[in-house]
């Protein structure tokens, strides 16, 4: 009776719309983000891909999945979690992902969210990446590990860097000082861009004796001619 009562008082609402919802986003707004459709789970782009990223820098990422295209009106929601300080977006954000995670269940034992530079972490007060970690290793029944991962490089903002360059910026810049031997794990991010990021982590966790890395992001940058609309 008092959980029913505090449901009426304190029921979730859709960040989108902001009317009440079982938990994140409505069906209604939910069903207005892009999906990607026919994606490679390897690299998570929309088949066919034109660039294939595995063929232009080291790959070492084994799987990815991110339901969404990081574009209208999805993108605002993630740069409002990442630079605005909405920190509770990290919650509703998650749940977008739950549906996917039958790909994975079952498959992981850990989850490791993409970890921020101390000074970074300092600047905004939280890892946005955490906060939807949190979320899914509930729902996955695993832990999300922090003890012995860091960004010991603080790299620069690598918003409209190329490929090659967010490559380079970011190689080397996790450390892992704790043992993964034979271990499934799943990588947590906001978005997938080029891929640099979470493969240089992958790197960092297979070189400390993980078997397995897969990524689990919300969505994923689509390639130049993926992101244009066609020509009326």
């Amino acid at each position: 009776m008092v959980y029913g009562i505090s449901r009426l008082f304190f029921a979730e609402s859709c960040p989108a719309c902001g009317l009440a919802s079982g938990g994140g986003f409505c069906g209604v707004c939910a069903a207005e983000l892009t999906r990607i459709v026919n994606a490679c789970p390897r690299c998570g782009l929309a088949r066919p891909v034109a660039q294939c990223p595995l063929a232009r820098m080291a790959w070492d990422v084994d799987a990815v999945v991110a339901p969404f295209s990081y574009a209208a009106p999805l993108d605002h929601y993630l740069h409002a979690l990442k630079y605005r300080g909405a920190r509770a977006l990290g919650r509703a954000l998650a749940l977008l992902l739950t549906p996917e995670l039958t790909a994975v269940r079952g498959g992981v034992d850990a989850l490791v969210a993409v970890p921020l530079h101390r000074t970074r972490l300092y600047e905004r007060g939280y890892n946005q990446a955490q906060e939807i970690a949190r979320v899914l290793a509930h729902t996955l029944k695993v832990p999300a590990m922090t003890r012995g991962i860091a960004r010991h490089v603080a790299t620069p903002a690598q918003a409209g860097q190329g490929a090659m360059t967010r490559r380079g910026s970011v190689a080397r810049a996790f450390r892992v000082e704790r043992d993964f031997t034979g271990l499934r794990i799943a990588i947590v991010d906001d978005v997938v861009t080029t891929g640099a990021t979470v493969n240089a982590l992958a790197a960092a966790l297979k070189a400390a004796g993980a078997a397995h890395c897969v990524v689990l992001a919300v969505a994923r940058t689509p390639e130049p001619d993926q992101g244009r609309k066609p020509k009326p």
